[in-house]
């Protein structure tokens, strides 16, 4: 990082102390941000535990549920991520009107959205036998799938309103709504499973409903929230009309699918790993799910520090302080491989205190702590990978990690998880553990990848006068 050091910046007359000076920052946006991508995952973990209390059956079936659907919502809902980015170099550029006319655009990107994600469930049987899942699972995961169909349409309108309240640097309002949205979510989930409230008893399939009606209750607060806030009114958000531009939204979605392409390709390999596992019985899958639900809590960590790198280095970006932009993106990785190594030692020492949270079965208990134990070599690599990405977003360079992430994840880790968890070929068939050393290969390559990548962008940022951002 020579070049931050011969050049001066607009981050060394900010503050005396770079250091101090980015700890503070990112502190303001990694902090809300981090509670709001653990409240809105609260609920999952949430209908884990509630159907765990029920039974191991309605527990996997959630599972299974989550496992067609998250993969796929984030693969096309990710395209929307990118408008964080768009937000954030408009909001430090000085040019908050364009802000506006940019996220009517990504309202509009969400219909067709919103359409091939109903279409996908309309198939949720024919996947269901394909992959060979018990015949009393997927009577439940159907009836929790239909709820998630009816939150979906809330899912994606909330994303760009999310967006354009961290991308001007206010995360805060987005936290608050999505821990009313949880706390909902779980109210409803103990009437809705075990027939409380007056409401009828529906088990694993009254997580469904109760996430469409939370999901829903949170898209209107944060809607009423922006309206009269006066911290928006500069975007113009609600004052005009605007017609679908094919363009303005070519652009978002053409930047925007690598994104969600990456995010799919890891939730895919976890996900899709837990369907090759699920003719290996019930057990195996609540045990591969619950890890899931512990690893993607404590990944909630990097996902968080690269949402707030992508608006750190969109902020700098837009000002034109290229120098400070690869500064605090290296800075950002620091942060996150820091916060990490917390969530490594978690892992290592308390792995089977976690999984008795979801299940009282010992077995279970067992085999998803030897999972932890595998996760928690996950957790730097995937600080340095989703940072990176996060990062890279700020650059509108997406293109390039997508491709790393297709190539880390589906043609190094999963033939590797299923050489070593479902075949005899190396050695005797591992099941789910083999699957997860693959996936922990596939994670530390991305990382090494990201990081080379991220070197090669900010350099080229600094160094090429013809380097746009907009």
């Amino acid at each position: 990082m020579k070049e931050i050091e011969d050049k001066p910046s607009e981050l060394a007359s900010q503050a005396p102390n770079k250091i101090s000076f980015e700890i503070k920052t990112f502190a303001s946006l990694v902090i809300p941000i981090y509670f709001s991508q653990l409240a809105a995952h609260a609920t999952g973990v949430i209908s884990a535990l509630m159907t765990g209390s029920y039974n191991t059956l309605d527990q996997a079936a959630v599972a299974t549920g989550n496992m067609l659907f998250w993969p796929v919502f984030f693969g096309l809902g990710g395209s929307l991520f990118i408008v964080t980015a768009f937000v954030a170099q408009f909001y430090g550029a000085k040019r908050n009107t364009e802000i506006g006319p940019l996220l009517k655009q990504a309202f509009w990107l969400c219909i067709p959205l919103i359409i091939l994600v109903t279409i996908y469930l309309s198939y949720v049987s024919q996947i269901l036998d394909f992959f060979g899942t018990p015949e009393e699972v997927q009577k439940i995961t159907k009836g929790y799938l239909t709820g998630l169909m009816i939150g979906t349409p809330a899912l994606f309108l909330f994303q760009p309103l999310k967006s354009f309240s961290e991308g001007i640097t206010r995360p805060l309002p987005v936290t608050v709504i999505n821990i009313g949205m949880v706390t909902l979510s779980a109210i409803l989930n103990y009437g809705f499973i075990f027939g409380n409230f007056g409401l009828p008893e529906l088990g694993g399939a009254g997580c469904g409903i109760s996430f469409a009606i939370s999901s829903w209750s949170a898209l209107l607060a944060l809607v009423i929230y922006i309206y009269f806030s006066k911290h928006y009114q500069s975007a113009k958000l609600f004052t005009k009309y605007e017609k679908p531009n094919l363009e303005k939204i070519t652009e978002i979605f053409k930047l925007g699918f690598p994104i969600g392409a990456c995010i799919f390709v890891e939730f895919g390999l976890f996900s899709g790993s837990g369907l090759l596992l699920s003719n290996l019985g019930e057990q195996t899958i609540a045990a591969h799910a619950i890890a899931m639900q512990v690893t993607t809590v404590t990944f909630m960590l990097p996902l968080s520090v690269g949402l707030a790198a992508a608006v750190r280095t969109g902020n700098l970006l837009g000002a034109g302080d290229f120098v400070a932009a690869r500064y605090s993106s290296f800075f950002a990785i620091v942060v996150a491989v820091t916060l990490a190594s917390f969530n490594f030692l978690a892992l290592i020492f308390f792995g089977d205190y976690f999984a008795a949270f979801f299940n009282a079965d010992r077995s279970i208990i067992a085999l998803s702590s030897s999972l932890l134990f595998i996760a928690a070599f996950m957790q730097l690599s995937d600080g340095v990978s989703f940072t990176g990405q996060g990062a890279l977003r700020g650059y509108k360079d997406t293109l390039a990690p997508m491709y790393i992430m297709i190539l880390a994840f589906w043609f190094f880790g999963l033939p590797i998880g299923y050489s070593l968890g479902l075949t005899d070929t190396f050695i005797p068939a591992l099941g789910a553990y083999g699957m997860w050393i693959g996936m922990c290969c596939g994670v530390i390559l991305a990382s090494i990848l990201v990081f080379f990548r991220l070197d090669k962008t900010t350099k080229k940022a600094i160094s090429d006068k013809n380097f746009k951002v907009f």
